[in-house]
């Protein structure tokens, strides 16, 4: 009984304990000991030189439908409504120059009748005055003649009584009261003439008083039919047949559909590249902007996968300044054709649209293309700087590569991504970070090696394998 429990208590330890240590002793203890040149493999990590971007770059952006024009038709005439269209409903089509409403044109068309008739009148009264000017001028013909016959009757008596006795005074003063008989008809046909004139100066301004009368009379008969200005679509009914309209009562509200409008806020720094930079910002200082082509598009969701385009042109600042919740440049974008050729009516660019921009920009310096899978999470982007050929390489590095540093850039903000060749890029402005047209990105992190470590790298265009070998350890 004591002996069982000395095996179970002393010595199944003890046992226990030296199989432990001969287990850790041969786990520990390498089979193969690696020779000196094993000791000094490194990992290969694949890296790219970057490429330079030389295509359009394109800003995204959302914006909505916003109306071109939103007409409010009024009535320009008072009275009742007498036809309403069938087309004058919310949401209905109408064409340029389609009647809408009628208004009760009675009173209109008796206004221009009665117009007319005065305009006859002063026709015949100016009528009437010509031919009394006509009169009096050759009752005045005449009376110059009298006039002249009565002065050379007095003339020629009163030479005869200075001669002699041959006549008596008397006849000489009958003439001289014919002479002035004839002045004194004279005179009043002079009156009576310009007073003919003045008749036919009032007349002709009353009948060209009467002609604007009539004119406005026929504009308002006119206006008794109100027509669509434009092609557009029925926002908002106002009135009803039979109702009683005054003048300047709304009718109806028409949106222009000819083209179409797209309302956008734009950061400031997409705005800089629409702008093409610093240098050409001071010249906008108009509001309109560079006429860039724009690539809108709707996605329906579901499972029909279906979208639809529109090409719109970059217009102008909608008004000025910043929006103020958002900080951004509130823009506007137009476009020509705002039905989708193929679609139907659903192919229509309608208000309240939210859709998709796509704004191209002309050919930036400074743009350059990395790998999609180089960029790290917090926007840095690992990169070997070679070692300059003069220099005499550092040991360690294997044959057929170049010696360079192991580094790290910061700030690296994409700006958008494409695809070439199956492949995914960030396209990247190297004037806002360290990067150049002649940096080498890392494609795969390597880990556990610090900034500045010494690297070696195959010269292989657009790709290269990169070995690193700690330079502390050397």
């Amino acid at each position: 009984m004591n002996s069982n429990k000395i095996v179970m208590g002393v010595v199944l330890p003890i046992l226990v304990w030296m199989t432990a240590i001969a287990v850790i002793v041969m786990v520990r203890t390498p089979d193969i000991v690696p020779d000196e040149e094993e000791l000094e493999t490194v990992p290969l990590v694949d890296s790219v030189k970057v490429q330079p971007y030389t295509d359009t770059f394109v800003i995204e952006a959302d914006g909505i439908v916003v109306p071109f024009r939103e007409i409010q038709l009024a009535s320009q005439v008072s009275g009742r409504i007498e036809y309403k269209s069938e087309s004058c409903r919310a949401g209905r089509q109408v064409k340029k120059g389609d009647e809408l409403f009628r208004i009760d044109s009675q009173d209109y068309e008796l206004a221009v009748e009665q117009l007319k008739r005065q305009q006859q009148q002063a026709e015949i009264d100016l009528e009437d005055a010509k031919l009394e000017i006509t009169k009096s001028t050759d009752l005045l013909k005449l009376a110059n003649e009298d006039l002249k016959l009565a002065s050379a009757e007095y003339t020629r008596l009163k030479k005869l009584r200075e001669t002699g006795n041959v006549i008596s005074i008397s006849d000489v003063e009958r003439a001289q009261r014919a002479e002035l008989t004839a002045q004194n008809t004279v005179v009043q046909y002079n009156a009576q003439l310009s007073s003919a004139r003045q008749s036919e100066y009032r007349l002709i301004s009353s009948k060209e008083l009467t002609e604007i009368s009539l004119q406005k009379a026929n504009l308002d008969l006119a206006r008794t039919s109100v027509k669509a200005p434009v092609d557009g679509v029925v926002i908002r009914e106002l009135v009803e047949e039979d109702s009683f309209a005054q003048l300047g009562t709304n009718l109806v509200t028409i949106e222009d559909t000819k083209q179409g409008e797209i309302r956008a806020n734009l950061k400031m720094d997409d705005l800089l590249w629409v702008l093409g930079g610093f240098e050409k910002l001071d010249d906008a200082t108009g509001s309109t902007l560079p006429p860039l082509d724009v690539d809108v598009s709707y996605k329906f969701s579901g499972s029909r996968n279906l979208t639809i385009h529109w090409n719109g042109v970059l217009n102008r600042f909608d008004g000025r300044g910043l929006d103020a919740t958002t900080r951004t440049v509130p823009v506007r974008i137009v476009v020509a054709n705002p039905e989708a050729e193929g679609f139907g009516e659903i192919g229509s660019l309608v208000r309240g649209m939210f859709v998709e921009l796509a704004i191209g920009v002309e050919k930036q310096e400074g743009l350059v293309l990395i790998p999609r899978h180089s960029l790290t999470s917090s926007n840095e982007v690992y990169v070997v700087i070679p070692v300059s050929n003069d220099s005499t390489p550092p040991d360690g590095i294997p044959e057929g590569r170049s010696a360079g540093i192991y580094g790290k850039v910061s700030e690296v903000v994409p700006l958008h991504s494409v695809e070439l060749n199956n492949e995914f890029f960030w396209v990247v402005d190297t004037n806002s970070n360290e990067l150049t047209i002649d940096s080498i990105v890392v494609t795969r992190r390597l880990f556990g090696v610090a900034d500045g470590t010494v690297v070696a790298f195959e010269t292989v265009p657009n790709s290269t394998s990169v070995a690193v070998k700690n330079s502390e350890s050397e």
